[in-house]
């Protein structure tokens, strides 16, 4: 047995020599699959021992319970340099849906080193832009602002970046991800102000007002972010003011409302907060100026929380009249799914204050009447977020109303993509589906998060409002059965003033203009009685 063995070990030795010789190579093991180096030489078997057999270690991939191999990696496809001319020339002849599927083809296959490949998706992005497919767009727009590939194709990205900013999109991926982690130090001057005002909000976001005022003093002066930021650091201030209002924070925001750089919804929120701040200071005839300061659009219907606050104004001033004209503005259909408890409270208020018990019984009772279901589920602590109504009102308005229009742009834009499947061909329809299912996912988490927050403040408006009108429908049941003394006449009635000659009377017949809905006058005569009897 020992002579075989050494037999057939001179044999191989043999064989080796000979391979070395003819200039063959050495017998080497694949290289690593995963790692792509090459493999350690395996360990040699232990010699078997006389009459023994010598230990063979099994083969990888062979036997039960070996270790799988991965699969190489696809080639890349080869891609012919005239795509990317043929896809231009569809996009500049106006046929972004043929453009765009060769230029995903072209960005999927070609190196990011790529001469025109920061092109490729720039064109890309403003391919799917024009199909009304604004978010598939930004992603592109913002995978160049953060590969940074080539800076004069990133300057447009970003400058398409600003536009899109102006409709519902991705707060997250283009105000904080993009516009708030720049460099700004290599961007145009017009792109870096809207960086700097963008990183201003997210540090005001996290309460860092001081860096804030860093970033919001690089801005131009005179421009439009200018204002912006001025604005945005009026409004955060005021959120923080706890008890005493600064008076000069009036004058700032009148300023600000006259402010032409600055949209016209801006300029209404600056001069509502005028007026706001103004009845806060018992300043009632300077608020109802800054209120009648606030311009709508023509045959506009205007907005109900303008209106029931104009309302309590002119309850204060004593004008009664006028502030039951403003509450029956409130019911026209414009306004009826609007969530505004507070103007069953004042209706109630004003009757009581002309003692009309039982209309104003009846206007307490309405509020629980009508919000009785939302309100046995904040006492039945039920998931806020079913009620209808509660719903509707938080989201509204605010950060949950930009979280909730962009959820709808996405499922519209969603519905839209279904047509080019055809066009766009599998692999990139199947590649834009993921990218809609994947951003309609955190679009939902980050409204319903922001939805929890905004209904438990309604869900505590209509709280208050309830126990406001609870105590009223007592007051009014006590005033019911007075009994009224010997010697008691009414008190003098409240004198409006005459109609003038270019107006005209006309008695209300349930019908509403949009052009009226601001003066409406009603009629309604005290039947208060005062003690004369000594």
């Amino acid at each position: 047995m020992k002579t075989a063995t050494r037999l057939l070990a001179s044999c191989v030795l043999a064989a080796s020599v000979t391979a070395l010789a003819q200039g063959a190579p050495p017998p080497t093991k694949p290289a690593d699959p995963v790692t792509g180096e090459p493999a350690q030489p395996a360990p040699a078997a232990p010699a078997a021992s006389d009459g023994g057999v010598a230990a063979i270690a099994p083969t990888a991939g062979t036997g039960t319970g070996a270790a799988p191999v991965a699969a190489p990696a696809p080639a890349p496809k080869k891609i012919d340099p005239k795509l990317f001319d043929d896809a231009l020339n569809d996009y500049f002849a106006g046929r972004p849906k043929d453009a765009a599927p060769k230029l995903f083809d072209y960005t999927e296959n070609v190196p990011s080193t790529d001469e025109n490949y920061a092109w490729a998706q720039f064109f890309l992005a403003r391919s799917l832009i024009e199909l009304k497919l604004n978010h598939a767009g930004a992603v592109y727009l913002a995978r160049i602002a953060r590969e940074r590939t080539n800076p004069a194709v990133l300057t447009k990205a970003l400058e398409e970046l600003q536009l899109l900013t102006d409709r519902p999109h991705d707060e997250v991926m283009i105000d904080e991800q993009v516009f708030g982690a720049l460099d700004l130090g290599f961007l145009p001057e017009e792109i870096a102000g809207y960086a700097h005002y963008q990183q201003g909000l997210v540090d005001l976001r996290v309460g860092n007002e001081r860096w804030a005022t860093t970033h919001f003093a690089k801005l131009p002066e005179g421009g439009a972010e200018a204002s912006r930021a001025k604005y945005a650091m009026l409004v955060t201030r005021l959120k923080q003011a706890k008890k005493d209002l600064p008076k000069e924070m009036i004058d700032q925001f009148f300023e600000l409302a006259k402010d032409p750089k600055l949209t016209q919804d801006a300029r209404n929120d600056a001069m509502l907060a005028v007026a706001r701040l103004r009845y806060e200071l018992s300043d009632f005839n300077g608020a109802l100026d800054a209120y009648n300061l606030v311009k709508l659009p023509a045959l506009d219907p205007g907005r109900a929380a303008l209106y029931l606050e104009e309302a309590w104004t002119r309850y204060q001033l004593g004008q009664v009249h006028a502030a039951m004209g403003l509450l029956t503005t409130l019911d026209a259909p414009s306004f009826r799914e609007e969530f505004l408890p507070d103007k069953f409270l004042l209706k109630a208020l004003i009757y009581r204050d002309l003692c009309h018990y039982l209309p104003a019984k009846r206007s307490a009772k309405e509020l629980t009447r009508r919000y009785s279901e939302s309100l046995d589920a904040v006492r039945e602590r039920d998931d806020l977020t079913r009620d209808p109504r509660l719903l509707r009102a938080a989201s509204a308005r605010g950060s949950t109303r930009r979280a909730r229009v962009f959820l709808e742009s996405l499922e519209l834009e969603g519905e839209q993509l279904g047509r080019y499947a055809g066009t766009f061909g599998e692999r990139m329809f199947g590649y834009m589906t993921r990218v809609y299912d994947l951003s309609r996912a955190e679009a939902v988490r980050i409204y319903q998060q922001r939805l929890t927050d905004s209904v438990r403040v309604e869900a505590d408006k209509l709280l208050r409002a309830a126990e406001q009108v609870r105590l009223m429908e007592y007051e009014v049941g006590l005033k019911l059965y007075e009994r009224v003394k010997k010697g008691s006449k009414l008190v003098a009635l409240l004198e409006e003033e005459p109609l003038k000659t270019n107006q005209v009377s006309f008695k209300f017949a349930d019908e509403y203009w949009n052009d009226e809905l601001r003066t409406y006058r009603f009629s309604l005569k005290s039947r208060c009685i005062e003690e004369t009897a000594r």
